[in-house]
């Protein structure tokens, strides 16, 4: 019994359909990619209102949440935004002071560097339960490199 051999040109690497795949892997994601940029709307120059420093500016300093049902959850948020030509700078977590009611939450801010022309938001996310009713106000104090106004207060007014 006699071993046939197959023509050379019949052998077939392990690593050829591999290499077709990643090819065509990475052929499709460079296609998305060009496509993704290609679709952006182009970018707006930045004008600064003030120069030579950052300036904060708040959207809406209070957020009265009105009457609210006991367990449900609520979200305070405010936006600073930095209209200022130098990046605004936020020093440290934010200190929420409760001025009425009880159980002040917690205050998250989504960036501590704010740069021209962008904005951050302040957000606080509580609930009260049995025996916590009532107005309820939190201030939230924000320090900032703003020369103007290095305290920024945002006040949360609710009442369960």
């Amino acid at each position: 019994m006699s071993k046939t051999v197959p023509p050379a040109n019949h052998k077939r690497s392990g690593w050829v359909i591999p290499a077709i795949i990643g090819a065509v892997v990475i052929v499709a994601a460079v296609v998305v990619a060009v496509l993704a940029l290609g679709n952006r709307p182009p970018e707006t120059p930045y004008t600064p209102e003030v120069t030579g420093r950052p300036s904060a500016v708040i959207a809406q300093a209070v957020v009265d949440h009105g009457d609210v049902q006991m367990e449900q959850t609520v979200e305070s948020a405010f936006l600073i935004r930095n209209v200022g030509d130098q990046p605004l700078v936020i020093f440290g977590e934010p200190r929420v002071e409760l001025v009425q009611g009880c159980c002040p939450p917690r205050a998250i801010v989504s960036a501590m560097t704010i740069p021209p022309g962008q904005e951050a938001e302040v957000s606080m996310s509580y609930t009260m339960h049995d025996m916590m009713g009532g107005p309820h106000e939190f201030r939230v104090h924000v320090l900032t490199n703003d020369p103007n106004q290095a305290e920024l207060v945002l006040t949360a007014l609710s009442n369960w």
